[in-house]
């Protein structure tokens, strides 16, 4: 592209040139001279003159008609790769929002999870090791259902002061989980298992954190159609029926099954 403005600058150049050579008085009083004898000039000089000045008129017209034409084939193309070389406008950053239900699915399920560790640690029961550490547990119930990106899309449904009085509501759900998080330390991680010592006093500390979640997610679905949450909640039924079915008894039994 630079090579391209070059030429067209130098055309520009050459057109400058030309307008001055053939505007200039010089050439036209050195012509006179060479055409004056001593008794002046004859009616053919006159002539001579004329037509020699209408031929340089022509000429300069052609010349400048002919740079403006070559100026012009070259700035299309000069254009035209402007335009290739000019990124395409990014699409729209902003996301599509999934359906109602899809949020609502997902904050249900966080609560169904609250639910699973209360029992756990009121049992002492676990399922494997990684399920016995509280900390994990409360982890994952926090990043595998994207709990807080949910109640944020889920808010933006609402209007008014609807939405913002339930993103209040959900954004306290979201904070008692990390609030449990804060009680342990993360070198502690490894210890913290259910029915461990180093779990006794904190109990009652977590199941209130827990359950304070649940409150604030009956508090945020308060809000929102009573259809919508009952399409999750049979989605939900579904899915956990179809789990229990296919689970493979040789493998055990399910101790911590939700409750009928």
């Amino acid at each position: 592209m630079n090579r391209t403005l070059r030429l067209a600058l130098s055309l520009l150049s050459v057109r400058a040139n030309l307008c001055l050579a053939f505007t200039s008085p010089t050439p036209i009083e050195r012509r006179h001279a060479s055409s004056t004898s001593h008794l002046g000039l004859s009616p053919t000089d006159d002539d001579t003159t004329s037509t020699c000045m209408s031929s340089r008129g022509s000429f300069l017209n052609n010349v400048i008609s002919t740079t403006v034409a070559a100026t012009a084939f070259i700035a299309s193309p000069l254009i035209s790769l402007a335009e290739e070389e000019t990124p395409a406008p990014p699409s729209s950053q902003k996301s599509k929002l999934l359906p109602l239900s899809a949020y609502i699915y997902n904050i249900l399920r966080v609560r169904e999870a609250t639910q699973q560790e209360t029992r756990l640690i009121n049992s002492g029961k676990f399922k494997d090791v990684q399920r016995a550490n509280v900390k994990l547990a409360v982890k994952f119930i926090i990043n595998n259902y994207k709990l807080s990106d949910s109640v944020v899309a889920a808010s933006s449904y609402l209007k008014g002061n609807a939405r913002v009085s339930a993103s209040g509501v959900g954004g306290s759900a979201v904070q008692s989980l990390y609030t449990i998080l804060e009680y342990f330390d993360s070198s502690d991680v490894e210890n913290i298992k259910v029915g461990s010592d180093s779990l006794a006093g904190k109990e009652a500390i977590v199941t209130k954190g827990l359950e304070s979640v649940r409150r604030d997610i009956d508090d945020f679905l308060s809000y929102f159609p009573q259809d919508v949450i009952e399409e999750a909640k049979a989605k939900i039924a579904e899915e956990n029926e179809l789990n229990y079915k296919e689970f493979d008894p040789s493998l055990g039994t399910i101790l911590n099954p939700n409750p009928k």
